[in-house]
């Protein structure tokens, strides 16, 4: 005997629609959809331009430090900058090394390319030394912190016109971000307090 269909009727797709919205609302959540949009956007496109930069290992602490420095969503800077990591840092910083070497007028012949595919080992940092150290760390810093700031950019024009786009179809969202702006707070309304049991109505 074979094993009875599944049955996917509206209340299947009822319940998978509802999942779907909590998973949604959990990341506008966490990305602070009650702030002002320009301040979301900010945080993680600051997010995004630190986890593009050459300055490895420090991401993370750089993330927090610039995000208390201006203010911003710590953990939206947190989110911005897991942009980088092991899989997209070797292609990023690869075209920013080439990136940074033409802007600078290095000769390839000179300034070779380097082993991209081995930059979580320690033997790609001894590319770095010998004569050519200093163009190709100059090229290296230069181009890949141009491609980050231009990253940065692009996110934030593109989070800013996502949130706006966003606040625009839910009004109340945008009402409380407005309020957050401003500093105004709707009031917190007092909890009812129990009737003795002779005034209870029954």
């Amino acid at each position: 005997m074979t094993d009875p269909a599944p049955v996917t009727g509206p209340t299947t797709r009822k319940r998978r629609w509802s999942w779907k919205r909590r998973r949604i609302k959990l990341l506008l959540d966490l990305l602070g959809r009650e702030q002002p949009p320009e301040r979301v956007a900010a945080a993680i496109a600051l997010g995004v331009g630190v986890g593009l930069s050459p300055f490895i290992g420090f991401h993370f602490i750089m993330a927090i430090a610039l995000a208390f420095a201006f203010r911003l969503n710590k953990l939206d800077t947190v989110l911005g900058s897991l942009v980088g990591n092991p899989w997209t840092l070797p292609p990023f910083f690869a075209v920013g090394y080439r990136v940074g070497r033409e802007i600078l007028g290095y000769d390839p012949a000179r300034v070779p390319p380097l082993p991209w595919e081995r930059i979580l080992h320690s033997d790609f940092w001894v590319s770095f030394r010998g004569p050519g150290f200093r163009p190709r760390l100059t090229s290296f810093l230069v181009g890949t912190t141009l491609l980050a700031s231009l990253a940065a950019i692009g996110v934030y024009a593109l989070m800013v016109g996502g949130l706006r786009l966003y606040h625009r179809r839910h009004p109340r969202v945008a009402e409380r971000a407005a309020r957050r702006r401003s500093g105004q707070f709707p009031p917190i309304e007092p909890k009812p307090t129990e009737l003795p049991p002779d005034q209870r109505v029954h």
